[in-house]
């Protein structure tokens, strides 16, 4: 065999195979994929801020927002909601990538909390009357909202050295003020919560009653207050919205009924009379800024203030200064 026709033959054993390979086959976009994704997160409390509040209202997110494909039952696109808030998802592998980034930016969303001290503090009528003449006006509130630094407004206000000496007084007579209690916790934006109460309970019983009856069947009431808030983080993260309401009831009197008499024992029952005290307010403070709420509820010949100081807390945020050693947010 001439060499020339050798090579060709050697060149036509090793390219048969190459040739004979099929060409790889391009995925089918129609193809129907099956995810399941934990909503759980989503919803309830952390959800309601962002109009969440059960799996339902995620379903409807997903299919006002996103174009599942036609329905065809079993065979096609669907939506399952399963136990512990999960839900599984049967779509093209375009639609599970769109669901999970409406999803992931909704995680997003939620990953905002806020920080709140609260104090609760007691001050004569005089004192108060004194941190009233002292609270600057540009930072006054509606009562029962007294006070709120670092509004939205306050960065137009002519002078911040004036504004600035007038808080440095009004919380040197808040230092001498007794402290009642003071709390720390965090908060869902946007959720219902209460952020500062105190109530005392107030047992009483009946006179006449069978002995040990008193035990069986205990009778009180609870006098003090309870203040609940909505706190909603502004859209550029720097500003808490509160809204406010107090909800108090203080004990006025006790009142008797003759109920008869058995054995000579006259039975009679006794029910406390109950004033409900309390007021509502709003207002904007700057992310470490301080809100004063007078409360209703006080002691006879005092005042009680609560004072807010929120702080936003960002987990992503939060994550990256761990990440890199620095110091978190206090």
């Amino acid at each position: 065999m001439p060499a020339k026709l050798a090579a060709l033959f050697v060149f036509a054993l090793l390219a048969a195979p190459l040739a004979a390979q099929p060409a790889p086959k391009k995925p089918d976009e129609k193809a129907l994929v099956t995810r399941v994704y934990n909503i759980k997160p989503l919803i309830g409390d952390h959800g309601k801020a962002n109009q969440l509040p059960d799996a339902d209202a995620v379903v409807k997110l997903i299919l006002s927002t996103i174009a599942l494909g036609e329905p065809k039952g079993a065979a096609g696109p669907q939506l399952i909601e399963r136990d512990n808030g999960k839900l599984e998802v049967r779509a093209t592998a375009k639609v599970q990538e769109e669901i999970k980034d409406l999803l992931d930016a909704l995680a997003r969303l939620q990953d905002i909390a806020i920080d709140v001290k609260a104090d609760v503090l007691e001050l004569d009528t005089a004192t108060y009357e004194k941190l009233l003449k002292t609270l600057p006006e540009a930072s006054k509130g509606k009562p029962p909202v007294l006070l709120a630094t670092g509004a939205e407004g306050d960065e137009l206000l002519p002078d911040h050295k004036l504004v600035a000496v007038l808080l440095d007084n009004a919380n040197k007579l808040l230092k001498d003020a007794r402290l009642v209690q003071t709390s720390n916790a965090r908060f869902v934006n946007g959720a219902e919560t209460t952020v500062s109460a105190r109530r005392t309970v107030v047992p009483y019983t009946n006179h006449g009653e069978v002995a040990g009856a008193a035990r069986d069947n205990p009778l009180f009431v609870k006098e003090g207050f309870a203040l609940v808030a909505v706190p909603v983080v502004s859209a550029d993260r720097r500003f808490v919205r509160f809204k406010l309401t107090e909800q108090s009831t203080t004990i006025t009197g006790i009142k008797k009924r003759e109920l008869g008499e058995i054995k000579g024992v006259k039975l009679i029952a006794q029910s406390p009379i109950v004033e409900d005290l309390g007021a509502t307010g709003s207002a904007v403070v700057a992310d470490g800024g301080t809100l004063l709420f007078k409360l209703a509820y006080a002691p006879k010949g005092k005042v009680w203030v609560v004072v807010l100081k929120p702080r936003i807390f960002i987990q992503a945020e939060d994550d990256e200064l761990k990440k890199e050693g620095k110091p978190v947010k206090p």
